[in-house]
């Protein structure tokens, strides 16, 4: 999923999401649309679909790439994640924040299911 790309009345988002793949460095064969209502002046998310969980992973362990082009610094990547999923992530960024207000001092961050921290390096 695609969130924060700005949303046109006539677009092609093909051409969008292969200037994203540009960026993030993959020329995978996809399938996009706009899922959702459209509402003033918030974008509807793009789901794309790729042919392989492996592609995904690959798209997304690269999405970081994207914040270092102006054009692209608000959009973000995320994997389509199922009910279950999105329930147990919502979960984990609640925990999250959580660290974060509790013990300012360190990075936390999500990985592979579980919050961990460290120490800043400065």
């Amino acid at each position: 999923m695609v969130f924060r790309l700005a949303e046109e009345e006539k677009e092609d988002l093909k051409v969008k999401i292969c200037s994203i793949m540009e960026v993030i460095g993959e020329k995978p064969k996809m399938e996009v649309f706009r899922v959702g209502k459209a509402k003033d002046g918030r974008p509807r998310p793009i789901k794309v679909a790729l042919a392989s969980s492996l592609i995904v992973s690959e798209v997304i362990a690269k999405s970081s790439l994207l914040s270092e082009k102006d054009k692209f610094k608000s959009v973000f990547l995320s994997p389509d994640r199922s009910y279950d999923q999105r329930l147990a992530h919502r979960t984990l960024v609640a925990e999250l924040k959580r660290k974060k207000a509790d013990e300012p001092d360190k990075r936390h961050f999500i990985r592979s299911g579980s919050v961990n921290s460290v120490e800043k390096t400065v």
